[in-house]
């Protein structure tokens, strides 16, 4: 019975903080009915992207390094991701 009650209470919990995340991560522009576009691509060195206004949209992006990190724990920037989002 006990194990029933833990199960319900966790699922319920889950659903809870899904309900939440999805409504703290609305975005202006999807209150406003506009669609929100973000594309990644892949370079080898680190590359800007397009800042400002494009029509009816504001577009931004961000430089990511992809970081691989061997068994001692030394980390090195194997390429970059260019993440494009405009709202």
């Amino acid at each position: 019975m006990t194990t029933k009650i833990m199960k319900t209470g966790i699922l319920c919990g889950a659903l809870l903080a899904t309900a939440v995340a999805g409504a703290l991560t609305s975005t202006d522009a999807q209150a406003r009915g506009k669609e929100y576009f973000s594309q990644d691509y892949q370079f080898d060195r680190a590359m800007h992207g397009f800042e400002g206004r494009q029509g009816n949209y504001y577009c931004s992006y961000q430089r990511i390094p992809n970081t691989v990190c061997d068994r001692n724990g030394r980390c090195k920037v194997k390429g970059w991701t260019l993440r494009q989002h405009c709202y």
